[in-house]
């Protein structure tokens, strides 16, 4: 997997207060990066329960949620106006566009050495901006939220005993 291992490329966000890059936003802090996030707008009151359990694991882990929009502007807009809306101010997570497709350009590098490419690819990215893990695609079922959170849960907390460890010593 190209980017398992390798740090993510500095990655240009527009935000409010004008432009940045990704890896300056987010520092000491573990990020899921979701390539479609709109798949994550749930369709039933169950479904969005278990997206605000989802949020709540991850902020407890130091786990902080981003969606690249890669689709239209207005699936774009669509799932801001829902996070906004219908998600507590503590479980809100920023979602940037990227109108040149930033996250297929991301898999690129696969296309060339003629692996699979995956579909809406969910990256895991430590708090020096290596990724550690990515995920095939994302479904809207709470299994499959369950199956991150186990594989965060575990990533995360490794990290966090090595660094007691050394610290100690």
């Amino acid at each position: 997997m190209v980017w398992v291992n390798k740090k993510i490329p500095s990655i240009p966000v527009k935000t409010h207060f004008g432009n940045t890059f990704l890896n300056k936003l987010f520092t000491n802090q573990w990020l899921l990066i979701y390539s479609n996030p709109y798949d994550l707008i749930p369709s039933n009151e169950d479904e969005r329960k278990n997206l605000e359990d989802f949020l709540a694991s991850l902020r407890n882990m130091n786990c902080q949620l981003v969606g690249f929009s890669s689709r239209s502007f207005a699936e774009h807009l669509e799932c801001t106006n829902w996070i906004n809306s219908f998600l507590p101010d503590e479980d809100l997570f920023p979602v940037f566009y990227q109108n040149e497709n930033l996250m297929a350009s991301l898999e690129n590098a696969e296309d060339k050495k003629g692996t699979r490419r995956v579909q809406n690819p969910i990256y895991l990215v430590d708090g020096a901006g290596v990724a550690k893990i990515r995920f095939e695609g994302q479904t809207k079922d709470s299994v499959h939220f369950r199956r991150i959170l186990g594989k965060v849960g575990e990533l995360v907390l490794n990290d966090q005993l090595a660094f007691q460890t050394s610290f100690q010593s």
